[in-house]
C-alpha cells in the first residue's frame, strides 16, 4: 500500500483546476491526484489529462475506483448529495464551503457522515494562512493580552458571468453570511 492519499475530485473545473489540485494536492508529499469526474465531459477530460489522472464518467465510477478520499468541490448546492455519495461509499471527504444550504442541513452532514463512520471536513483553508496561524499564537502567548473584540472581512468581486451559481441565490447561500450588522 503506498503512504500518498488516492483522491479522487468532484467537480474537477472551477476551484479544483484552478487552485486545490495545482496548489495543494499536486504539491502535497502525501497525496496523489488518482481520479477527477466534473458534469461537463470535455473540461473533466482536460483536467484528467492535464494533472495525469483517470477521467471519470460519472459519480459511481469515481467512487468505487482506486481512491481512498474525496475533495467536493462543486457548486454550494450539490454538496449535500455528493457528501452523501461519499458516506455511502465509505470514502472520507473534504468538502467546500459551505458545507450545507443551511446549517439543518450541515448538520444533516455531518450525522450521516458520523453514521457512516467516515470523516467529513470543510475546506476553510484561510485557518492554515500563515499570517493567521502566528496571531493564532500571539493570542494563546498572551502576547495581546485578553481579546475582546475582533474583526475580519474577506471579500472579492464576481464579474456577471452567465450561469454562474455564486450568482444566483437559489444556489449560493453564502450571500446570507457575510451581511454586515
Amino acid at each position: 500500500m503506498s503512504d500518498k492519499i488516492r483522491w479522487g475530485v468532484i467537480g474537477s473545473g472551477g476551484i479544483a483546476r484552478r487552485r486545490t489540485i495545482p496548489e495543494g494536492l499536486a504539491k502535497a508529499n502525501n497525496a496523489v491526484l488518482s481520479a477527477v469526474f466534473d458534469k461537463d465531459p470535455k473540461v473533466n477530460a482536460e483536467v484528467a489529462k492535464q494533472f495525469n489522472a483517470t477521467p471519470a464518467t460519472d459519480l459511481s465510477a469515481l467512487l468505487t475506483g482506486n481512491i481512498d478520499a474525496v475533495y467536493v468541490a462543486t457548486p454550494a448546492h450539490m454538496h449535500y448529495d455528493h457528501v452523501k455519495a461519499c458516506a455511502e461509499a465509505g470514502k472520507p471527504v473534504l468538502c467546500e464551503k459551505p458545507l450545507g444550504m443551511t446549517v439543518a442541513q450541515a448538520q444533516e452532514m455531518i450525522a450521516m457522515c458520523d453514521r457512516c463512520g467516515i470523516q467529513l471536513g470543510c475546506a476553510f483553508m484561510m485557518r492554515f494562512v500563515a499570517q493567521h496561524r502566528e496571531a493564532l499564537k500571539l493570542i494563546q502567548q498572551g502576547r495581546l493580552g485578553q481579546p475582546v473584540y475582533a474583526r475580519a472581512q474577506l471579500s472579492c468581486w464576481y464579474p456577471p458571468i452567465e450561469n454562474a451559481w455564486r450568482q444566483d441565490p437559489a444556489t449560493d447561500r453564502t450571500r446570507i453570511y457575510s451581511r454586515t450588522y
